[in-house]
């Protein structure tokens, strides 16, 4: 088991623009229930951790949510409350350095507060593999096993075995010294001994370092890690196809395990503004001087991801590892996504939250699809009649809705907006929504 106390940190942001109108300025993506389920994904994420911890899990979340965020998760959760949003490097920093505070050994693990996780207890052995690597110093995340050449998520490379590729190297090298060492016995006299010696000294201090370096290897494949070699960003169908066929690549589910200390020394070479900062906001959290502190602070420290701060430059470095995650997960990042989700787990979630819509007469609640070959879920309020449709309906109106030759799409229907989306364009979504301001419709953001 692992010895040092785990501190979950649920870094609670962000605009959810490609999931509009559902998500809004006040009403972000991780408040709500996208499934049916019943529970928010916050509440789901607090739900999946909880177990785990040591410590109550810390929620990092903006000024304007603290309120709907405590309501959801009650008073077993802590809430740090940051007053502008800084990206997430920021906010885990700030967590960490309150986690360092009170317990210096302790590990943390930053965990997005809106994404979808299936099997909990696959999902539970991967963290607790992680939080064992995490205490031999490494930056850990979870790499989650492709099914398909996504080109929505990230992806994470890891590293083949060193020791095999270095067998290789080594049989080639070998030829190469013997005909040296057969050159050096002629008559070239002493300097060609010394070139000679100098080289095989060399030869032992690399193949010592080579030794370490596997010795460190093996002790996290011991533990069902592996040495991650770079991230890679959102790709092409082209690159995501080849990552794939590769077996070398993990989808990047934005799961970072590691010492708090150790997060905020490796950040203070790469950015000690945010180092420094956050150290500093601790120090002060609980004192009358704490707001005035943060207030100063916090608007100085740079903007900027925890993947781009820590572990791509980390994972240059050799410092990052990787669990593979064999469980279910998905960002729900766009209505295509929440679309899947709900086809691929029909019948599982919340009854009378969410169903089959009518289609021909004769879709019910467990039918899947409808006699002429429908295939409509329903999640909220509406009804629905549909006519050779496959579609997403979310309505929080009781206005009917009908459908007759549509394919492929998402419908939202709200009180003030209503969106007719094709799935296959969800992404361009946040074209729109961005258009709202200049366009004099702010106030639906």
């Amino acid at each position: 088991m692992p010895q040092a106390p785990f501190v979950p940190v649920i870094p609670a942001g962000g605009a959810g623009t490609r999931l509009w109108p559902l998500s809004r300025r006040d009403r972000p993506k991780f408040l709500l229930d996208l499934t049916g389920s019943g529970a928010s994904l916050l509440q789901q994420t607090v739900a999946r951790l909880a177990p785990l911890a040591d410590r109550a899990p810390i929620v990092v979340t903006g000024v304007p949510h603290v309120a709907a965020v405590r309501e959801q998760v009650g008073s077993d959760v802590q809430i740090l409350a940051e007053p502008s949003p800084r990206n997430s490097m920021p906010a885990i920093a700030l967590a960490a350095a309150l986690v360092e505070r009170d317990s210096p050994d302790a590990v943390i693990g930053s965990f997005a507060a809106d994404h979808l996780i299936g099997d909990h207890a696959s999902f539970a052995r991967a963290v607790t593999a992680a939080r064992h690597a995490a205490e031999l110093g490494h930056l850990v995340t979870i790499g989650i096993r492709p099914t398909h050449a996504a080109t929505g998520f990230g992806y994470i490379e890891r590293v083949v075995e060193r020791h095999l590729e270095r067998d290789g190297e080594k049989t080639s090298a070998d030829g190469g010294a013997a005909s040296g060492t057969a050159a050096a016995a002629g008559p070239t006299g002493t300097a060609a001994a010394t070139e000679t010696a100098a080289a095989t000294g060399m030869a032992a201090a690399t193949e010592s370092a080579a030794t370490a370096d596997d010795a460190a290897e093996g002790e996290l494949r011991a533990l069902g890690a592996a040495p991650v070699s770079r991230f890679v960003e959102k790709p092409d169908r082209d690159r995501a196809e080849a990552f794939l066929a590769s077996g070398t690549f993990s989808w990047n589910a934005g799961i970072f395990v590691v010492r708090a200390r150790v997060l905020l020394d490796e950040l203070a070479e790469q950015i000690p503004g945010i180092a420094h900062g956050a150290r500093a906001i601790a120090a002060a959290h609980g004192t009358q001087e704490y707001s005035s502190v943060l207030a100063e602070i916090w608007p100085r420290l740079t903007s900027i991801a925890i993947d781009h701060a820590l572990a791509e430059p980390l994972a240059a470095a050799g410092k990052v590892a990787m669990v593979p995650g064999d469980f279910d997960w998905d960002d729900v990042g766009d209505f295509a996504a929440v679309a899947r989700q709900l086809r691929e787990h029909r019948g599982s979630i919340g009854a009378g939250s969410a169903g089959s819509g009518r289609s021909d007469g004769s879709v019910g609640a467990d039918g899947p699809v409808g006699s002429d070959g429908s295939d409509v879920q329903v999640l909220g309020a509406a009804t629905v009649d549909a006519l050779s449709s496959t579609a997403t309906v979310y309505g929080s109106t009781d206005r009917h809705i009908a459908l007759v030759g549509l394919q492929g799409i998402s419908i939202v229907d709200t009180e003030d907006a209503l969106l007719v989306l094709a799935d296959e364009q969800a992404q361009t979504l946040a074209r729109i929504v961005a258009r709202l301001d200049e366009n004099g419709h702010g106030h639906l953001r």
